[in-house]
């Protein structure tokens, strides 16, 4: 039996958007895979002054406990599908 750990998320409504910081804890990679991540347009961002910010609503959405896929595979992400790069509508 695999012993899997409870990926707790916080609210969208209350925390819209987390640090690559907080990204990376949560999905317990290295902060340097998430910022690879959001280059690369698989992981959407915003950039506010000099924070990137990930939306959370983003991250639940793909983020089940019964899924086996890997987090960064499947449909692209809307930043990187937008015409105006960066701008990412919430």
């Amino acid at each position: 039996m695999e012993n899997r750990t409870s990926i707790v998320l916080p609210d969208p409504t209350e925390r819209p958007t987390l640090t690559v910081d907080a990204v990376a804890e949560i999905l317990g990679v290295d902060r340097k895979t998430v910022y690879a991540a959001i280059n690369s347009g698989e992981l959407p961002s915003l950039r506010v002054g000099r924070r990137i910010l990930v939306p959370t609503s983003w991250l639940a959405a793909r983020i089940t406990p019964d899924s086996d896929d890997d987090l960064f595979t499947g449909s692209r992400s809307p930043r990187s599908q937008h015409p105006a790069q960066g701008e990412l509508p919430l």
